[in-house]
């Protein structure tokens, strides 16, 4: 699979996982075996939007695609400088 499937995967997985919308993938790594993949997802929506309650995700996932493992890794948000795990 490309880069772009797999973001697509993790993405369209993790909405399905946690019923959050997704934000921004912040990284995607090539692994031995796999996919790493850091996404943020919408945790709140806040008026105005610098307020936006957003929740750092780690995934890792196999070279089909799939999911193997996930984590969230920190909070934050939208307006606030985001903490590196």
């Amino acid at each position: 699979m490309n880069p772009t499937d797999i973001v697509e995967q993790a993405k369209r997985q993790m909405a399905a996982l946690t019923g959050l919308p997704p934000d921004t993938v912040a990284r995607l790594d090539r692994a031995d075996d796999g996919w790493e993949v850091a996404i943020d997802m919408l945790e709140h929506r806040a008026i105005p939007r610098t307020h936006d309650l957003i929740a750092a995700f780690e995934v890792k996932l196999d070279d089909t695609g799939r999911i193997l493992r996930w984590k969230r890794t920190g909070r934050f948000q939208r307006g606030q400088a985001r903490e590196e795990a």
